[in-house]
């Protein structure tokens, strides 16, 4: 079965590879644009002013990544502009990238104004010429996630005439693919460059908008329940609603911004995922203390405005860091020496930043903290219920302590209690540790199936849990937690 699949493997790769050399003789991928949307004049194409031959455009239907591997797209049209002129690869953040891959942040006024030039070596190292900005082609290369922000000075680097970079500290040659110039000339330049080196890419796993797409169905049908059901109209339901609610629209955002639709929202898109990525946390540890003390407390009645003083907590509390990496990212976004330090919403994607150490400040941080309290809350409970059990058994001499074990039912019983308590959550930091080290990449892309496709509700149309096999709503007007003397718990 093996030889067949790497059969078929190998005819494809060489029916893309004849693909290439046959849409522009002698031009490498990475020498050309997009020209779909460019102006067409006597059968040549007009790119930035550059008047481009028919015979250096061609149809192309994938895109290489950074590792030279086709990725199929559709069909559009490209122009090896490198032939005409020299090019200068610039980064376009993802917030000013146009639907048809132009990048609107003002680049072209400001190469005007600045008028900055390059020095350029030859191929044979002998001489190097210095060319004005204003006359070379101007590529906008996105922004990749792990991406490196270099500072050189004039004699710290040399541009090749074919786009090559040479970093001399570390004798390092970068392609014209593997890097590009950060969205900024300044009046020193080319004295001083920032360099975006591109160090790693993302994949999106196969299947992953599909189980996204599927659990945007089942947080609507789920809330929906709990909204058509009056029962489930209570504290517990409304946080349930809340949590839900949050976790829909990070979801929703998420899709949107792989399916790059997002263009022109894109800021605001990332500030809004990040809302709704604390505040659902959020949730998560209000369920959590209230489940702990529906548990814990002989009293059942709660205050009247309880979900209201839940709310104002949520959305107040996940309000403020949201505010402060706003200010972050508009204060630092010309400061380059801070550019690790930075959120970079709407640079490479339409979310926060997650790959490097800094995250732990504004986002692994507090998440931890949040499950690191949810789990706690979870430990508490899970031992409280135990220890009333075990009464509650002996005092029906059904079981004695010493007698009572916990079968594959009472585990499946805690482990959605864990859930509806946001425990299962603590998963989403192991990629993490994962990716930095490369570790175990089998376990690394099931947690990240699970984070992509995890459907709250996990116990059917009611959030009943039970742990004595049996049902029961238990109806009362604020909905508290209670464990009946069968052993069976109602959260709903």
């Amino acid at each position: 079965m093996q030889l067949p699949l790497n059969i078929f493997d190998l005819v494809f790769a060489l029916l893309i590879m004849k693909k290439i050399r046959a849409d522009i003789p002698g031009c490498d991928y990475f020498d050309t644009v997009d020209v779909s949307h460019a102006q067409e004049q006597n059968k040549s194409i007009v790119y930035d002013g550059i008047v481009i031959a028919a015979n250096l455009t061609g149809e192309y239907g994938f895109r290489k990544k950074l590792d030279g591997s086709p990725e199929p797209v559709k069909n559009h049209l490209r122009a090896c502009v490198c032939k005409m002129r020299p090019c200068v690869r610039v980064c376009c953040p993802r917030k000013n990238l146009a639907a048809n891959g132009s990048c609107h942040d003002g680049l072209k006024e400001e190469i005007k104004r600045v008028n900055p030039y390059m020095y350029l070596m030859t191929m044979d190292q002998t001489v190097e010429n210095p060319v004005p900005v204003i006359e070379m082609a101007v590529i906008r290369d996105p922004f990749w996630n792990c991406d490196e922000v270099l500072s050189l000075k004039n004699n710290e680097y040399t541009f090749m005439q074919n786009g090559t970079l040479l970093i001399h500290s570390s004798e390092e040659y970068l392609n014209n693919y593997q890097y590009c110039l950060y969205p900024k000339f300044y009046s020193d330049f080319p004295k001083y460059i920032w360099v975006v080196v591109h160090r790693c890419m993302t994949i999106l796993l196969p299947g992953t908008l599909e189980i996204s797409v599927i659990s945007l169905i089942c947080f609507i049908l789920t809330i929906a329940v709990y909204l058509y059901v009056e029962k489930l109209r209570n504290v517990i339901g409304k946080c349930l609603i809340s949590c839900m609610f949050g976790r829909f629209m990070e979801t929703l955002n998420m899709v949107l911004d792989d399916l790059s639709l997002l263009n022109g929202i894109c800021s605001s898109a990332g500030y809004s995922l990040y809302f709704f990525k604390l505040a659902s946390s959020l949730w998560h540890t209000v369920i959590s203390y209230h489940v702990w003390k529906g548990f814990k407390s002989i009293i059942r009645n709660e205050p009247r405005h309880q979900f209201l003083t839940y709310s104002i907590f949520v959305w107040g509390t996940a309000l403020i860091p949201t505010g402060i990496i706003y200010l972050i990212n508009q204060s630092w976004n010309n400061d380059l020496h801070k550019w690790n330090w930075m959120p970079l919403i709407g640079f490479s994607q339409c979310s926060v930043k997650v790959w490097n150490s800094s995250s732990w400040i504004y986002y692994f941080g507090p998440l931890q903290i949040l499950s690191t309290f949810n789990a706690a809350m979870f430990t508490s409970t899970a031992i409280h219920i135990r220890k009333v059990r075990r009464q509650i058994m002996n005092f029906r001499q059904e079981k004695t302590a010493s007698s009572l074990d916990f079968n594959s039912q009472t585990y499946l019983e805690f482990l959605r209690l864990s859930v509806l308590m946001g425990v299962s959550w603590t998963l989403d930091f192991v990629p993490f540790f994962a990716d930095s080290t490369n570790f175990w990449w089998p376990v690394v892309w099931a947690l990240k199936y699970y984070q992509k496709g995890f459907v709250f509700e996990k116990t059917g149309s009611s959030s009943v849990i039970t742990l004595g096999g049996k049902q029961t709503l238990l109806n009362q007007r604020y909905g508290s937690p209670k464990i009946f003397q069968n052993g069976t718990i109602s959260i709903y």
